[in-house]
C-alpha cells in the first residue's frame, strides 16, 4: 500500500477516535443532519400550514432562513456534544424531532377545504374517503419513524437503561393526563353543541333521555322512536343511572360531553395499576400511560356524539386488573358493570371468560364468568324485546341471515358451514383502514404474542366491528370501537411483557409515536372543524346570538309537546314530548298539527314544513336562526 494511502488512513482512524472520545461518529453526524433538517421542516410546517397545496406551501418556504436553521442547529448539536461528551444529545434530538415532525405532519394533513365541508355537513363523503387516506399516510409517516427507532434502539443511543422514574411519578402523569384530556375534549366536542350543530340522532336521545331520569328516574325519550318509550327498549343500559347523580348537580347536556370524555381518559388510572401488578419498570408504566391516552379510536370517539359504549374501555382495563390481581369479589362486580353497559357486552365478557380458562388456566373463575355473561345476555334481550317494540337490532346482521331467519342461530350456521362467505365479509377494502386504525397504533404486538391463546381477546372484534353490515361499526370515528380498543390493548400488553429489552423497547417507542401521530390525524380535524362551526354561528347572529338561541329553545314550557328540526332537540331536553322534523313529511302529516310548539332551524329548508303547519301556529319568537311557533 503507498504511504500516502497508510498515511491517510492512519489519520483517519486518530480523528475518529477523536470523535469517539468526544461522543461523536460518522453515524451520530449524520444524525445530526437528520435532526437539523427536522429541525427546519418544524419551521416551515408551524408556519405554512397544510403541505397537501404544495404549490401554495412551496411559495411560503424562506429557502435561505430553512439553510440557516439547518446549519445553525448541526453546528450547534456538533458543538454541544464535542465539549460536554454527552453521548445521548444527538439521538434525543433526532428522536423529539421526528416526532414533531411526523405530528405536525399528521396534524396539517386534511385540507382547509375538507374540513370546512365536512363542518356544515356537505359533504360527509369526503370526511369518509379522507379518513381512508389518514391512515394510510400516518402509517407512510411510521416506517420513516420506524428506520429512526430501530437505529437509534441498537445499542441504546437513547440511554434508556440508564433511566429511572418512580411510580409515584407516572400516577402523577396519570392525573394530569386524565385531567387534560377531559377538559380538553370536553371542552371540543360540547362546541358542537353550544353551536346547534348537535342533532337528535344520536345526542337529542341521550339529552332528553337523563333529564326524564333526573325527573322521573325513567330512562324515557320521544326522539328515539316518535313517541314516549323507554330507552331500554332499544339497549338495555342500566349503567346510566350509575352517573345520574352527576347529571343532577349540573342539570344540563354539556354534563355529559364532560363525562364521556373523564370515563374514557379514566382507564389511564387502570393501566396504572396494571403496571404495577405486572411488575413493570416506571419507564414501561409511563410508556403504556401514553400509548392508551393517545390510542387513535379513544378520545376521538368522543367528538361523535354520547354513547354508554364509550365506557367500555375503562370499565374491561380494571377488569382486567382485578382478574391479574385474583381478586374475586371485584372481579365479579367490575363483570357486572361491563355487563350492565349494553345487551352485547356480554360477548365481551364471554371473551374475557374463555381468555381466563384457556390462557390463565383458572377454570372456576372463568366459569363463573362465562356462565354470569350468557345468563344476563339473554336476560338483557328478553328486556329489550318485552319492553320496546322491535326487539334487539338484528339487522345489522342481515348479511348472515338463511332463508330469512332473522336469530343468531341463523348467524352461527351462516359462519360455521360458510367460513369463505364470512372471510369475504369481513376483509372488504373498506374494512382494511378500520384494521389499520386499530392494530397500527401498537404495531400489531397482539399476534406476537407467545401463546396463540392470547389471541381469544381480539375475537370480539368479528362480530362487534367487521362482520356487520352497519358500515358505523367498523368506523373509527363512531361509538363501535371502545369494547374492542381495550382487549386490543391488553392483547399488546400480553405480548410486550414477553419481548427481550431491544424488541420492547422498539415496539413501545414506535407504539407512542404511532399511537400520537395516528390520533392527531383523527383529532386535529375535528377540533378544527368544532372550533369553525362554533366560530361561524358566533359570528353570524351577533355577539348574544347563541345565547338567544339557547334561550328561546329553554322558553318551550316543560310539559308541552314541540315539533323541532332535529338540530335543536338536544336544546329542548327539558321538554317531555318533543318530535323531529326529518325528511320524511308525510309521516308528519299523519301525525297531524297536535304538537303545541313548532321550533324551526331556517339554516335547513323549511318550505314544506311551513306548508303543513299551515295557519293554525303563529311565530312568539325569533332568535338566530331559531323560528318559534304557538298553536293558537
Amino acid at each position: 500500500m503507498p504511504q500516502k494511502l497508510q498515511d491517510m488512513k492512519v489519520r483517519l482512524k486518530k480523528f475518529s477516535t477523536v470523535l469517539d472520545d468526544r461522543s461523536l461518529s460518522v453515524e451520530r453526524i449524520v444524525a445530526a443532519l437528520v435532526a437539523s433538517l427536522m429541525f427546519s421542516y418544524i419551521y416551515v410546517l408551524i408556519g405554512n400550514g397544510t403541505f397537501s397545496a404544495y404549490q401554495e406551501y412551496y411559495s411560503k418556504i424562506n429557502f435561505p432562513l430553512f439553510f440557516v436553521i439547518t446549519v445553525v442547529a448541526f453546528i450547534a448539536m456538533l458543538c454541544v456534544t464535542y465539549f460536554t461528551r454527552i453521548r445521548y444529545i444527538i439521538p434525543w434530538a433526532l428522536l423529539m424531532s421526528a416526532v414533531a415532525v411526523s405530528v405536525l405532519f399528521a396534524a396539517n394533513y386534511p385540507s382547509n377545504e375538507i374540513i370546512a365541508a365536512t363542518a356544515y355537513g356537505s359533504d360527509q363523503n369526503a370526511w369518509v374517503q379522507a379518513n381512508i387516506s389518514y391512515v394510510f399516510f400516518c402509517i407512510g409517516v411510521g416506517v420513516v419513524d420506524f428506520i429512526i427507532v430501530k437505529w437509534l434502539v441498537r445499542d441504546d443511543k437513547l440511554g434508556i437503561s440508564g433511566i429511572s422514574i418512580d411510580r409515584k411519578i407516572t400516577l402523577i402523569i396519570a392525573c394530569v393526563l386524565f385531567l387534560v384530556a377531559t377538559i380538553v375534549f370536553g371542552y371540543y366536542t360540547s362546541l358542537k353543541y353550544r353551536s346547534f350543530n348537535n342533532h337528535a340522532f344520536d345526542f337529542g336521545i341521550f339529552a332528553q333521555m337523563y333529564e326524564r331520569m333526573a325527573v322521573s328516574g325513567i330512562p324515557e325519550t320521544t326522539l328515539e322512536r316518535s313517541h314516549m318509550m323507554s330507552h331500554f327498549g332499544v339497549h338495555f343500559s342500566p349503567i346510566f343511572y350509575l352517573f345520574l347523580p352527576g347529571y343532577w348537580i349540573f342539570r344540563s347536556p354539556i354534563y355529559l360531553f364532560y363525562l364521556q370524555a373523564g370515563v374514557a381518559a379514566a382507564g389511564v388510572f387502570a393501566v396504572w395499576l396494571i403496571a404495577g401488578k405486572l411488575g413493570l419498570s416506571g419507564k414501561m408504566t409511563l410508556a403504556l400511560e401514553l400509548i392508551y391516552i393517545f390510542y387513535p379510536c379513544l378520545m376521538n370517539g368522543t367528538f361523535y356524539d354520547f354513547h354508554e359504549n364509550k365506557f367500555l374501555t375503562t370499565i374491561i382495563l380494571f377488569l382486567f386488573y382485578f382478574i391479574i390481581s385474583k381478586r374475586t369479589l371485584w372481579t365479579m362486580v367490575f363483570s357486572l358493570l361491563l355487563l350492565s353497559v349494553k345487551e352485547d357486552a356480554a360477548i365481551y365478557l364471554i371473551v374475557i371468560a374463555l381468555f381466563v380458562m384457556i390462557y390463565r388456566k383458572e377454570f372456576l373463575r372463568g366459569a363463573g364468568m362465562l356462565v354470569m355473561a350468557i345468563v344476563y345476555f339473554i336476560i338483557a334481550n328478553n328486556v329489550v324485546a318485552s319492553v320496546g317494540t322491535e326487539g334487539v337490532m338484528m339487522g345489522r346482521l342481515s348479511d348472515y341471515f338463511v332463508n330469512g331467519q332473522q336469530t343468531y342461530g341463523s348467524v352461527f350456521k351462516t359462519i360455521f358451514f360458510d367460513v369463505g362467505y364470512l372471510i369475504k365479509q369481513c376483509f372488504k377494502a373498506e374494512k382494511i383502514p378500520f384494521i389499520m386504525w386499530m392494530f397500527a397504533p401498537v404495531l400489531f404486538a397482539p399476534f406476537m404474542n407467545k401463546k396463540i391463546s392470547a389471541l381469544i381477546l381480539i375475537l370480539p372484534i368479528l362480530p362487534i366491528n367487521i362482520m356487520q353490515s352497519w358500515i358505523y361499526q367498523s368506523d373509527v370515528d363512531f361509538q363501535y370501537t371502545y369494547g374492542i380498543a381495550a382487549l386490543i390493548f391488553m392483547a399488546a400488553v400480553f405480548a410486550i411483557i414477553q419481548f427481550k429489552t431491544d424488541r420492547r423497547r422498539l415496539v413501545v417507542i414506535m407504539a407512542v409515536i404511532m399511537c400520537l401521530v395516528m390520533s392527531t390525524a383523527l383529532v386535529f380535524p375535528k377540533i378544527k372543524r368544532n372550533v369553525s362551526m362554533y366560530q361561524q354561528m358566533d359570528s353570524a347572529y351577533g355577539e348574544n346570538g347563541l345565547e338567544e338561541m339557547e334561550a328561546l329553545a329553554a322558553s318551550v314550557p316543560a310539559d308541552a309537546s314541540v315539533t323541532a328540526s332535529s338540530s335543536v332537540a338536544p336544546h329542548l331536553y327539558h321538554v317531555e314530548r318533543v318530535y323531529i322534523i326529518m325528511h320524511n313529511y308525510d309521516s308528519l302529516r299523519d301525525m297531524g298539527n297536535d304538537t303545541d310548539y313548532y321550533l324551526l332551524d331556517t339554516r335547513y329548508d323549511t318550505t314544506e314544513l311551513r306548508s303543513i303547519m299551515g295557519s293554525d301556529y303563529d311565530m312568539t319568537g325569533k332568535a338566530g336562526s331559531l323560528e318559534l311557533y304557538k298553536r293558537r
